[in-house]
Parts: structure tokens; C-alpha cells; sequence
């Protein structure tokens, strides 16, 4: 009876888990899919520069979520944990950041993605016209990548956050002290809160100093 009990306990225990063999085989295609994207992305911002004198995106970033992320996102969806639960459940697996320089650029970053007839847009949301009530800013886009194998061709989903500078600055800080941190004072909030708004002040003065 404790034998199979030990057993039981352990099956359990398994299922917490997606082993490391299957957790490689579930990234591989959206790390294609990310580097797809990332091309596409570097040759729109040259192609930009050589036609309008000017470019839109300072910096790109990507992440592939890690195991123990994709294992804490499933339970917390009260889904099973495994490679096939999270490719079936999980839009977030690959994930890019555009950093742009101000606002407009936002939205001409998005318009040409959008132009991209092979790229399916899955869920769109404007944080910029529509801050979260704590401040934060940002235009969110889930795609569909095609990624091409030997045997045809399937989309998997990318995460894409759009912020300018300052978006990024003030989303990056208050992750790590009001996110991060239990309890947090709500006066110490609410000055965040302002410190969004300020900072969008900021970047539309320094907008109307290079174009005046």
C-alpha cells in the first residue's frame, strides 16, 4: 500500500514537470519563428532609414520563456503540464520588445508588420491610447509566424511589446518595485502612476525640440 502510495506521490510530482527532452523540442520552432520575425523587423527599420532619412526602432529584444515559467503559467491556468498543453494553451512562448523613439513610431512599426501578408494578426491591444489604470503604456500584438519545415508550413504565436524609451524605462522600474515587491506603500504607487505621465511629457517635448 505505501509502495504504490510512494508511486502515486510520484507520478504527481512528475506531472509538475515537462521534462528537459520535451521542453527543447516544443522551443525549436518558436525560436525560428523569433528569428523570422527579427529579420523582417531589421530589414523594415533599414528600409525605413533609406527611404524617409530616418528609422523607428532604437532597439529590438527576445526572450524564449523558460521551462519553469512555462510550467508556473500552465498551473496557474489549472491547465496539465506538458510541451503539448503549452502548445496548444500558451501564446507567450517566444516574446520580442520594440523599442521605438516616440509614439508615431509605434504605430508605423505596427502598420508594416501588418502589411506582411504572411503574418496572421491573433490579438491586438493599445496600451498607449488606453494606459492601464496603474500607468503603464505599450501596444501589444500576438502574431501568427508562418515557419516553414520539410513537410509545409505552420504558424506559431510571437508576443510582440511595442514602448518607446521612456515607456520602457518606466514599465522596467515599476516590475521590479511595485510588481516585484508585496505590500508596497500606496502612495508609492500612485507616484508611479504620475511618473508615466510625466515621462510622456518628456518625450513629446523632446519630439517637438527635433522637429521645431
Amino acid at each position: 500500500m505505501e509502495v504504490e502510495q510512494e508511486k502515486e506521490a510520484g507520478t504527481a510530482l512528475m506531472a509538475l514537470h515537462i521534462p528537459d527532452a520535451d521542453y527543447d523540442m516544443l522551443v525549436i520552432p518558436y525560436r525560428d519563428a523569433t528569428e523570422n520575425l527579427l529579420v523582417r523587423l531589421n530589414t523594415l527599420n533599414r528600409d525605413y532609414r533609406l527611404k524617409y532619412k530616418n528609422y523607428p526602432i532604437h532597439h529590438i529584444q527576445n526572450r524564449i520563456k523558460h521551462k519553469k515559467s512555462i510550467e508556473k503559467k500552465l498551473l496557474k491556468k489549472n491547465l496539465p503540464v506538458s510541451a503539448e498543453e503549452a502548445r496548444e494553451n500558451l501564446t507567450d512562448i517566444a516574446g520580442v520588445r520594440i523599442i521605438c523613439y516616440f509614439e508615431e513610431d509605434i504605430y508605423s512599426v505596427v502598420s508594416l508588420i501588418k502589411k506582411q501578408s504572411d503574418i496572421l494578426v491573433l490579438i491586438e491591444k493599445d496600451y498607449i491610447q488606453n494606459p492601464k489604470l496603474n500607468g503603464y503604456m505599450s501596444y501589444h500584438l500576438i502574431i501568427g509566424m508562418p515557419v516553414y519545415h520539410t513537410d509545409g508550413m505552420e504558424y506559431y504565436p510571437v508576443e510582440i511589446q511595442l514602448r518607446t524609451m521612456a515607456m520602457d524605462l518606466w514599465a522596467s522600474m515599476e516590475h521590479r518595485i511595485c510588481y516585484k515587491e508585496e505590500g508596497i506603500a500606496p502612495d508609492k504607487k500612485e507616484r508611479f502612476r504620475n511618473i508615466s505621465s510625466e515621462l510622456r511629457e518628456m518625450e513629446n517635448e523632446i519630439k517637438m525640440m527635433i522637429s521645431g
